[in-house]
C-alpha cells in the first residue's frame, strides 16, 4: 500500500499544478513552461492590444506579417487602459513626465525623453498616466515574426 501510495503521488501533484495552471492564469503570467495548455493561457493573459483597449492614443500607422507600426499619443492629465506589449522597439517624438501603474506593483514616474530609443522584450499588464505638462507622442515597431 505505501509504495502504490509513493507511485501515485508524483502523479497526483503533476495534476493538480496543471490543473491550477491552466484554470488560474493570474498565477501563470512569466512562466510559459509548464505545459501547452498553461503557454496559451499565457499568451492569452499577455497580449491586450494598445490599440484595441485605447483607440484615442495608440493607433496603426502600417502593419505587415512581421511588424505592425504603432503611433502612442497621451495628452497632460490622459490615462490609458491597462494593455501589454509584444516585442517591440520605441523612438520617443516627444517626451514628458508620466506614472506607469503595473499590476505587479506599485506605480513608477519615469521621465521619457525626447529622441530617446528602446528595445524591450514582452510588456507586463500595465497603464500609463501622463503626468506632465507636454503632449508625448511615441512610435512603437512591434514585432510579429522573425522569419
Amino acid at each position: 500500500m505505501k509504495r502504490l501510495i509513493f507511485l501515485m503521488l508524483p502523479a497526483t501533484l503533476l495534476y493538480a499544478c496543471n490543473q491550477s495552471a491552466t484554470n488560474d492564469s493570474s498565477k501563470m503570467e512569466g512562466n510559459t513552461k509548464d505545459t501547452v495548455a498553461s503557454t496559451q493561457k499565457v499568451s492569452d493573459t499577455l497580449n491586450i492590444d494598445i490599440v484595441q483597449t485605447s483607440p484615442n492614443q495608440a493607433r496603426v500607422l502600417m502593419e505587415n506579417e512581421h511588424v505592425r507600426v504603432v503611433e502612442y499619443a497621451v495628452k497632460p492629465g490622459e490615462k490609458d487602459v491597462w494593455h501589454t506589449h509584444p516585442p517591440r522597439s520605441s523612438y520617443v517624438v516627444s517626451g514628458g513626465k508620466v506614472k506607469v501603474y503595473s499590476e505587479n506593483g506599485e506605480p513608477k514616474i519615469s521621465e521619457v525623453k525626447t529622441g530617446a530609443s528602446s528595445w524591450a522584450g514582452q510588456g507586463a499588464k500595465h497603464y500609463v498616466e501622463n503626468i506632465g505638462d507636454t503632449d508625448i507622442k511615441i512610435i512603437l515597431t512591434e514585432i510579429k515574426s522573425m522569419h
